[in-house]
């Protein structure tokens, strides 16, 4: 987390986030470095390209709505099949935290049973792509690795962008 906030050279007030009421409409709680990087960074995008899904909400857009919104299109033969071998959380599952301006999507493969810590994150680059799972990964390393591993691919962008930065949306 540091390491972000040091890349980025982000600077700013705290912003603060009803946890509680977030976890307890998922059912679970989320993992600490996820809820930390929230809280500094705020809803934003790093590098203009890898967009924090707003937690503080209940929009559409918002890592609720877009939970609530995945959940009411489950039964459909369509959705399992886009998001197959997975499926959406109900005690276990896939929760989407973030996404990229270019179709990527970043989710946690979460399971109650389990310490939110320690679940992996699955992402891949566009709805009809390959999953890619990376265990023991932080959400925090997962997004330092996008902005500054070149060799992390097919989700790096550090070739593209030479001083990784965060824009707060508004």
């Amino acid at each position: 987390m540091s390491e972000l906030i040091s890349l980025t050279g982000r600077q700013s007030e705290r912003h603060e986030v009803d946890w509680a009421d977030i976890e307890r409409e998922l059912g679970t709680p989320l993992p600490g470095d996820f809820k930390e990087i929230c809280e500094v960074f705020g809803h934003g995008a790093f590098s203009g390209f890898l967009e924090l899904l707003p937690a503080d909400s209940t929009k559409p857009h918002s890592l609720l709505g877009r939970w609530n919104s995945l959940k009411d299109q489950w039964d459909s033969p369509q959705a399992q099949a886009l998001f197959d071998p997975y499926s959406v959380f109900e005690g276990s599952g896939l929760i989407l935290w973030g996404q990229s301006m270019t179709e990527a999507s970043y989710y946690w493969l979460a399971d109650t049973s389990k310490n939110p810590e320690g679940w992996p994150i699955v992402a891949r680059t566009a709805p009809l792509e390959d999953w890619h799972r990376f265990d023991g990964v932080s959400t925090s390393k997962f997004i330092h690795r996008v902005l500054t591993d070149r060799e992390f691919r097919p989700f790096s962008i550090a070739r593209k962008v030479e001083r990784p930065f965060f824009d707060a949306y508004r």
